[in-house]
């Protein structure tokens, strides 16, 4: 019995030693809740953005002329430099002129000839008229001097005519530019005998205006038409070495049939091009626009998230907590997007450090910083 009495607080002593090892951690105060995560916020913004299909293609002279003769002689001058901006009407070359010359005032001469005959079967035909009024002579004689007369009016005539053509050969002479355009290459050199009709001596495109010409999908074509107006699209061409540089023209043809081996349609756009910024041949990039909308809301581009629902943002709430809202989006407008549905101007999204956000989950919202232009000393 004393020994069983002796033993129980043992057992007492052994069993608050053990509790006194655990009884510490039953004092620990609970972990602080983690900090809000950061994220950077932009506005909603009501700006005007466009409806536009991307595309690209070539460009094409308005009119491309190749000088030829219409006169056969020496090629005598050139008066302007192979590459050189022309106007029409600008002289180009002159062939020598001097058998043609020579040609005008042989004219002249076989016309004054003509003439005087002219004058003197006149005055036989009023003498013979007047002799046969007075019975001197008989009918056929006045008939002949008639005859006569009306022979050299004719002769005339002739002479008149060949006097103005031997001038417009001498004119053909001096060759003229027809249009406005610049110079190829010279493709006969002064010095050489040309031929009417046969020699080609340079060739003039038309730089400004120029055409550019492109292609939509026949799946395009539907919207095109939705928006064609009878004064055409306006259209925005760009160089891929300088997209930042807008070129405006508008559209002016579509073809009448669309492609059966490519099942695209070819289109037409028509720029001023007053600073030759385009040549013809030149790749680019066309933007043919449908339709401006004056006050459409636009986002930050990498705010919007493509998901298995469809696209969604990260609104901030003014609890600072997250909301997430379906949109439906329309096209990019530069960095922005344009959303059709969903948000309203003036709510924040999210547009940097979406990873591992949810719905209600408590941010710290940071605005977004626009990038600083460049210097104007760089």
């Amino acid at each position: 019995m004393k020994s069983s009495e002796m033993a129980s607080p043992l057992n007492v002593r052994a069993i608050l030693v053990i509790l006194s090892l655990f009884a510490p951690g039953c004092d620990k105060t609970p972990l602080p809740p983690p900090p809000p995560t950061p994220v950077t916020v932009a506005p909603v913004v009501k700006s005007s953005a466009q409806v536009y299909l991307d595309t690209f293609g070539n460009c094409a002279t308005v009119a491309s002329v190749t000088i030829v003769p219409q006169v056969t002689g020496l090629l005598a001058k050139t008066l302007f430099t192979e590459g050189a901006a022309v106007k029409a009407g600008d002289a180009l070359f002159e062939i020598d002129p001097a058998p043609y010359q020579a040609a005008v005032q042989q004219a002249q001469g076989s016309l004054a000839s003509a003439q005087a005959t002219l004058l003197n079967t006149n005055q036989d035909f009023q003498r013979q008229q007047q002799l046969f009024t007075n019975k001197v002579v008989d009918i056929q004689a006045m008939q002949n001097a008639q005859v006569k007369a009306q022979t050299a009016q004719a002769d005339v005539l002739v002479a008149e005519a060949a006097l103005q053509a031997a001038n417009i050969s001498l004119g053909y002479c001096s060759i003229k530019s027809p249009i406005s355009g610049r110079t190829g290459p010279y493709l006969i050199n002064t010095g050489n005998l040309v031929t009417a009709n046969i020699s080609h001596l340079v060739n003039i495109q038309t730089i400004s205006p120029i055409y550019v010409d492109y292609t939509i999908s026949e799946a395009q074509l539907a919207i095109v038409r939705k928006y064609l107006k009878p004064e055409g699209l306006p259209v925005e061409i760009t160089v891929p070495d300088n997209p930042g540089d807008k070129i405006p023209g508008s559209l002016v043809f579509l073809d009448n049939q669309i492609g059966s081996q490519t099942g695209t349609l070819a289109l037409r756009a028509l720029t001023p091009n007053e600073e030759e910024g385009l040549w013809p041949g030149l790749f680019v990039n066309v933007r043919l626009v449908l339709e401006t909308i004056p006050e459409a809301i636009l986002v930050p581009s990498p705010g919007v998230i493509v998901g298995q629902s469809g696209p969604y943002v990260f609104v901030l709430q003014a609890d600072q907590t997250l909301a997430l809202r379906q949109v439906k989006i329309g096209q990019r407008e530069g960095t922005n997007t344009l959303i059709e549905q969903g948000l309203a101007e003036g709510e924040n999204v999210v547009v940097s450090g979406q990873i591992g956000l949810a719905p209600g989950m408590k941010v710290a919202p940071a605005p977004l910083t626009p990038p600083t232009p460049p210097s104007s000393d760089q």
